[in-house]
């Protein structure tokens, strides 16, 4: 599986990330605390959900890792990056 391809089946494969890529598509610039308020997720699951996303590139935050201590953070989704990489696990699967 290409590597690209791996990273969005592992982005989409937990209910946690689906949930809040979702969230993130419909609601741009929003903060962990709004995802939490309006998914039922918990603050640590999204905690570690944004941290994650993040890491595989779906997802973009307004500041920067370590200057966010004490500050609100805004969270978009790269609807962009999910959509290539969507494409090419489609055409990996599809093949």
């Amino acid at each position: 599986m290409p590597q690209r391809a791996a990273a969005v089946h592992q982005a989409v494969s937990g209910t946690s990330r689906l949930i809040t890529l979702r969230f993130l598509l419909e609601n741009p610039g929003a903060t962990r605390t709004h995802l939490v308020e309006e998914t039922g997720l918990t603050p640590s699951t999204a905690r570690v959900t944004l941290r994650e996303l993040e890491t595989l590139g779906y997802i973009v935050a307004d500041i920067e890792g370590e200057n966010r201590n004490g500050r609100s953070v805004r969270y978009s989704a790269r609807r962009d990056v999910l959509t290539d990489d969507l494409t090419a696990f489609v055409a990996w699967m599809l093949r």
